[in-house]
């Protein structure tokens, strides 16, 4: 029987410890959160591979694990991780506390969550020069972390406690610009008896951006699908043009 897999590439994973999968808020060192990731690669184990130790019946290890990819915004490169199955959760589990969540309790018929949102993405269009953003920017930049700080009332024991909601930006994402476009049809991706052996992307898209940590630009090749080209945050000027739909003004 073929083994089913349950994330795809380009789908938005993260450790299953992350604490946005049980809470609103995150308690204690953000630091110690795991990132929100894209899945970047899909593999298959043989049935040789070992996941039951035979000494004592215990589960080891799974035959279905993953490629993923996310940004150290620390040293403002990419990193891969690859993970066992059910170490990983989707992010249509998280609970996102949005500033604005006010306006659902409003009863706006406007408003839509971050998971709604980020369940509309679509792939970025290869446009040379275009600027791209990474799926998971928004969900990192909008995670919040509550503390709680107790002070004493007028020199008296009482005491009060306040909460203060502050946002946890580590892993967040600079801007890219598209630079390159490959396709590559995969090598080695079944056994010799047919199982198939792994999922690749089949187009890859070359991104620069501002190292700033190396103080230098950088550029990689990443899945397609690991990228859009909605601009998560508006500004006042839009990032790309939009598109020429007149030709007599081209």
């Amino acid at each position: 029987m073929a083994l089913e897999n349950q994330f795809g590439i380009g789908d938005i994973v993260t450790f299953k410890t992350h604490p946005l999968l049980y809470d609103r808020y995150i308690k204690g060192d953000g630091k110690l959160v795991p990132p929100f990731m894209v899945v970047k690669e899909v593999y298959f184990e043989d049935k040789k591979k070992k996941i039951v130790d035979t000494n004592n019946g215990k589960t080891i290890a799974e035959r279905i694990k993953y490629t993923c990819i996310f940004f150290d915004d620390n040293k403002s490169e990419f990193k891969d991780v690859t993970i066992y199955e059910s170490m990983l959760m989707n992010y249509e589990s998280f609970y996102i506390s949005k500033i604005d969540a006010v306006l659902k309790e409003s009863n706006d018929s406007k408003y839509q969550s971050l998971i709604e949102e980020v369940s509309g993405y679509k792939n970025a269009k290869y446009e040379y020069g275009n600027i791209v953003y990474f799926k998971t920017k928004k969900l990192e930049i909008l995670k919040k972390r509550s503390s709680v700080k107790k002070e004493t009332l007028n020199g008296s024991e009482s005491e009060e406690k306040k909460e203060t909601v502050q946002y946890v930006v580590n892993y967040s994402t600079p801007e890219f610009v598209l630079c390159g476009y490959k396709e590559e049809t995969g090598e080695d991706l079944y056994y010799a008896n047919g199982d198939r052996k792994k999922i690749v992307s089949k187009v890859f898209y070359k991104v620069k951006w501002f190292n700033s940590n190396q103080m230098k630009f950088s550029e990689e090749f990443l899945p397609k699908k690991c990228f859009i080209d909605k601009q998560p945050f508006p500004t006042l000027v839009p990032h790309n043009p939009k598109p020429n739909v007149d030709g007599s003004k081209a």
